[in-house]
């Protein structure tokens, strides 16, 4: 190579040097001369005298954690001859570590011996600290991580406990409430039965005036406790629905019905409207019985005078539903507008004054809003200015398939139609519906008004309807009848209407009794001669056994006082009994003379009542028994309950405490001898 050629290469590698921001060295191993660059220097802080170019100076400035890895690297070079790469941390001017990043190699001789060592120095201190500070970082986070993974892990095992502890809470307060529920329906059943078999002997005014207390405050002690158990269920999650069709004419008819009596002992009237259509819907009909029950018992409790009104409505729905409408009106005080957004609140009433006139648990409004709000309805409540309460009920339910093998029964073409009560408002009622059916409707106040309209007015009318209000024990309807030959006549009554006399006159002058409320399909027929089958004895003149032999019916209770109960209700039906006071005496009983039907208490010592049915049914099936229909006859008042009963064959569930006339309804449905009421 020329000078000239030399000074250009050694002026380009200057250049190239003095570009670089690397600090560049290098060591003569036999002379162990050492060489730094400028930038070497300039790097780390040094003058240009400032760096000894002795072996060992520089080395002597690496971190001491960090001379193991520097050291390791260049014998390793040094051994192959090789390349080296490092990252330390180098001491600079200033007394600071830097992180610095050294690269280079080994050059050997002509012999291949290691000669020289060249290498560059590249700071990096920014960069290694950054990954340091992240690397530290992510630590801190793994620790951080870790350390709530264990506190939620706690929070978890700590909640799943807690949920085990409630579950088992709430696994005992149900067990507690069932059996309570038990221990108060037993006792209460005989309280109840008793004093309603009292106030049928009883002759005094002043003897019926205290039995009357008696069994309405036993009354109420039952509702409470129903109360208690439904909410304890709802507020457990354990709302169970049961979509089936269902005929909801009929369900408000039942419901109504069961509302007379507490309406009639303070003497309110209760009205009942249909509009809308009609047919069949899938839904839970329990629950929503159990929703208008509230309601009703809800507005007859604080309404001291007037009238309680129900007005029911089905119509479709934009999406092929069927919407159902209740509205519950009193003609009570009212909920002032500072309270009505507490009434649904559990335990709360609006007059929640020490001194209030009215007791209950405040619970029905809770239950009921709760149920609707399973079923996905709305409840609502208006107090309309000019007084008074109005509760709406509203469902979205799917209709139901008609049902298709009951022929419709025929009915006679509109008429004329005089509707005798006692008051026009109370008869206007009747009157509406019985109008949108096309019937030209006059409303008539009392019996002698009838009467006198009967004989002067030349055309007579085509029906009837004489509501209880004006019938007393000494009405004589035959001038009516005498008067009025072809009229179809009814009596409207309430399903707890006492008056046999009454009942068998009207019976022989072809006027038939109905229970009310009448239902649409019953509305539309009343045209037709006759309406339906003359009203059964009621339970006042049932004291006399049919003629023959009468129909037996076998007792099972080990309980000494609803043994008491249970035959003098049996009894008062016209009903022969026979008392097994265990299961094993039952199963013998039934062998020798078969009853029947069986009325099964469900706890008894040894076998209990579910054993003791699976046992008849097999007897049944293995022909030792003919059969009869067993009813199960409990305390023990759960949706549970009842279902063990069902599915062990039971036909029926009857709960203690008994009334006769729930007793009578139920029976009737498996004995002729003893008649329903009229629906």
């Amino acid at each position: 190579m020329s000078p000239d050629d030399l000074s250009r290469h050694l002026a380009r590698c200057q250049r190239a040097l003095d570009a670089s921001h690397d600090g560049f060295w290098e060591r003569n191993l036999r002379s162990q001369e050492i060489w730094y660059s400028p930038v070497f220097k300039a790097m780390f802080g040094f003058g240009e005298h400032d760096l000894p170019s002795e072996r060992g100076a520089a080395t002597a400035r690496v971190h001491p954690d960090d001379q193991l890895r520097f050291r390791a690297a260049y014998r390793e070079a040094l051994r192959h001859c090789g390349r080296f790469d490092y990252e330390v941390r180098f001491l600079d001017a200033a007394g600071q570590w830097r992180w610095v990043r050294g690269r280079g190699r080994v050059w050997p001789d002509a012999q291949g011996q290691a000669e020289y060592l060249c290498g560059s120095v590249a700071d990096v201190h920014h960069k290694i600290t950054e990954l340091h500070d992240l690397e530290r970082h992510r630590r801190d986070l793994e620790a951080l991580v870790r350390e709530r993974t264990a506190g939620l892990e706690a929070a978890l095992a700590l909640a799943e406990q807690r949920r085990q502890e409630a579950d088992r809470a709430n696994a005992a307060k149900s067990r507690f409430l069932a059996q309570m529920s038990h221990e108060i329906r037993t006792p209460l059943n005989g309280v109840l039965g008793l004093t309603e078999l009292a106030l049928r002997a009883a002759h005094s005014p002043e003897q019926r005036r205290h039995l009357e207390t008696a069994w309405q405050s036993g009354c109420a002690l039952q509702q409470v406790i129903s109360d208690v158990l439904d909410f304890s269920r709802i507020e457990s999650g354990r709302v169970e629905l049961i979509e089936r069709p269902f005929d909801p004419t009929e369900l408000l008819a039942d419901a109504f019905r069961a509302a007379m009596p507490l309406a009639r002992q303070r003497s309110l009237m209760l009205l009942f409207d249909w509009t809308g259509d009609e047919g069949r819907l899938l839904g839970d009909a329990g629950g929503i019985r159990q929703i208008l029950t509230n309601l009703l018992g809800n507005a007859i409790k604080f309404t001291d005078t007037g009238q309680v009104a129900l007005v029911a409505d089905v119509s479709p729905t934009a999406d092929g539903r069927q919407r159902l409408t209740l509205e519950v009106h009193d003609s009570g005080p009212g909920v002032p507008a500072a309270h009505r957004a507490r009434v649904f609140e559990a335990f709360e009433q609006a007059d929640d004054r020490l001194a209030r006139g009215h007791g209950g648990t405040g619970l029905g409004l809770t239950i009921a809003l709760r149920l609707a709000q399973a079923m996905g309805g709305t409840l609502t409540l208006d107090c309309p200015a000019g007084g008074g309460s109005v509760f709406t009920l509203t469902l979205d339910l799917p209709a139901a398939a008609p049902v298709t093998d009951a022929a419709p029964a025929a009915a006679q073409p509109p008429g004329r139609a005089w509707v005798v009560y006692h008051r026009h408002d109370a008869g206007a009622w009747m009157a509406r519906r019985l109008v949108r059916l096309g019937w030209q409707v006059d409303v008539l106040i009392g019996l002698d008004t009838a009467l006198m309209r009967a004989h002067n007015d030349s055309t007579a009318p085509d029906l009837l309807l004489i509501g209880e209000p004006v019938l007393t024990a000494d009405t004589d309807l035959a001038p009516l009848r005498l008067a009025l030959p072809q009229t179809t006549m009814h009596l409207l009554i309430r399903p707890d209407w006492q008056g046999p006399a009454l009942e068998q006159q009207a019976a022989a002058l072809r006027i038939t009794p109905l229970v009310a409320p009448l239902t649409p399909a019953l509305l539309r027929t009343l045209g037709r001669v006759p309406a339906s089958p003359p009203l059964a004895p009621t339970l006042a003149c049932a004291n006399t056994a049919p003629s023959g032999t009468a129909t037996e019916v076998l007792l099972v209770e080990d309980n000494p006082v609803n043994q008491l109960v249970g035959q003098a209700f049996l009894q008062a039906l016209g009903l022969a009994v026979r008392l097994a006071t265990n299961s094993h005496e039952a199963l013998a009983a039934c062998v020798e003379h078969p009853p029947a039907l069986v009325l099964m208490d469900l706890q008894m010592p040894g076998m209990d009542g579910l054993q003791a049915t699976a046992e008849l049914l097999a007897m049944q099936r293995a022909g030792r028994w003919p059969g009869a229909p067993i009813l199960a006859l409990t305390a023990h008042a759960s949706d549970a309950d009842r279902a063990a009963c069902l599915a062990a064959g039971m036909d029926a569930v009857l709960t203690k405490p008994l009334t006769l006339d729930g007793l009578r309804q139920q029976l009737a449905r498996w004995l002729p001898a003893v008649a329903p009421a009229t629906r």
